[in-house]
């Protein structure tokens, strides 16, 4: 039987160096004493973007577990309990795990951690139509008086100095922006209107705004007064990105601001449905009001979704994610409507180098309220995440003895001493 115990400290040290995912750290630290010594806080990166997590819809009208498909594992990794998900629409906020979460009649809008369990209250969507004057109130399906967008300047789970902005009535390009403490939304507009926000995204301490004309608007909210400025920074000439079936998107890759098109055709055996078959980069020179055509993300791996975009460096999870690939979502939000069994079945990996598409979970549970999305859970959430499903006291202290972030999640909360687990 081999000696766990007994491997060189130095060896330990170099493989847990190289260990990238959060719970495969804290399982190695869990081996045994050796082991917990040489996963020192050192060896691994706690505030390092974690992969993000494919939340999968309601596989049950009775069930208020979700469960999440985890890239590194090729599997289901987790089932969380979220009540507060069930039947509604989530998305994220493109902000360390958050979702913006509404009920279908619009009663409720919060803001939810599903990886925390923290959900924070907002105004409703009739708090935002009660703003508007009645010469604005347009008459719309009521598919477009839902809030569809929705972008955090910072992470609430650390800080209550971040602002809210929403997208909703998207046809008509409504704007809002809330601060914690507020009782009700802040309206405000874009100089001019050019078609409604799909997209948005936060960069160097503005708001980046994309509408369906493949403009691109900085919205700077100054939160002491209340005031906000706005203007354009690039307007369309490119008629190839102006037409149907094209998603845009913003992502932040290695600190430069990155333009996506998703191009979609009508589905073979469906003409409602809609299939991504190419994706196209570009880099926003803000100076030059103009993008540059990329061919080549180097190590970074893009994510699009419901809502936007993200990126992370995919050497940290060789293996587990392609470089110069973009992973994507279902985010034919208007065309999955029509559809019987509702949206998720354009999941897939798009190769940036030669446009091949591959698709990593064939068996994806489709959903018209809230298709398949990514979640980004914070090291943080993840600690706690992982903590909670510890049933064991000595794999919980053992938990604790990792390191200080690690003893900081295993709270007496996050464990119930008066378990019976053997």
């Amino acid at each position: 039987m081999a000696d766990w115990a007994g491997f060189p400290h130095d060896l330990l040290v170099l493989i847990a160096k190289r260990v990238k995912v959060m719970e495969d750290y804290i399982a190695f630290g869990c081996v045994c004493n050796s082991w917990r010594t040489a996963s020192s806080k050192d060896c691994f990166d706690l505030l390092s973007p974690q992969l993000p997590l494919l939340m999968l819809p309601d596989d049950d009208e009775k069930t208020y577990y979700r469960e999440f498909y985890s890239l590194s594992k090729g599997k289901v990794s987790r089932k969380l309990y979220l009540p507060d998900a069930k039947g509604r629409d989530c998305f994220p906020t493109h902000h360390m795990g958050w979702l913006l979460t509404q009920s279908l009649d619009g009663e409720e809008v919060n803001l939810f951690n599903p990886f925390s369990a923290t959900k924070i209250h907002l105004p409703n969507q009739f708090a935002l139509r009660a703003l508007q004057s009645p010469d604005d109130l347009i008459e719309e399906p009521e598919f477009y008086r839902h809030i569809k967008l929705a972008t955090l300047s910072a992470n609430p789970s650390f800080t209550s100095d971040y602002v809210l902005v929403i997208s909703y009535d998207t046809d008509v390009n409504y704007l809002a922006f809330w601060l914690p403490g507020d009782i009700n939304w802040t309206l405000f507009d874009m100089d001019e209107r050019h078609g409604g926000v799909c997209n948005m995204t936060y960069y160097k301490g503005k708001f980046y705004l994309l509408t369906w004309g493949a403009e691109i608007w900085v919205v700077d909210v100054q939160s002491r007064d209340r005031r906000v400025e706005s203007h354009l920074i690039y307007l369309n000439d490119n008629k190839d990105l102006f037409r149907h079936s094209i998603q845009y998107y913003l992502v932040v890759v290695n600190d430069a601001l990155l333009f996506v098109a998703r191009f979609g055709k009508n589905r073979s055996n469906d003409n409602s449905a809609v299939d991504t078959f190419k994706c196209e980069v570009y880099e926003v020179d803000e100076m030059k009001c103009k993008l540059k055509r990329i061919d080549n993300l180097g190590d970074s791996t893009i994510f699009l979704g419901l809502n936007g975009a993200t990126s992370i460096d995919s050497t940290k999870f060789t293996g587990a994610i392609m470089p110069n690939h973009i992973y994507f979502t279902d985010d034919w939000d208007e065309q999955n409507l029509s559809l019987e069994c509702g949206g998720g079945k354009d999941t897939g990996v798009y190769n940036l180098e030669d446009g091949n598409i591959e698709y990593f979970y064939p068996e994806l549970p489709l959903s018209c309220i809230c298709p398949p999305t990514w979640g980004c859970p914070s090291p943080h959430d993840l600690l706690v995440l992982i903590v909670k499903h510890v049933k064991v006291m000595e794999d919980f202290i053992a938990c604790r003895g990792v390191c200080a972030s690690c003893r900081t999640a295993s709270t007496k909360d996050n464990f119930d001493l008066f378990s019976n687990a053997p």
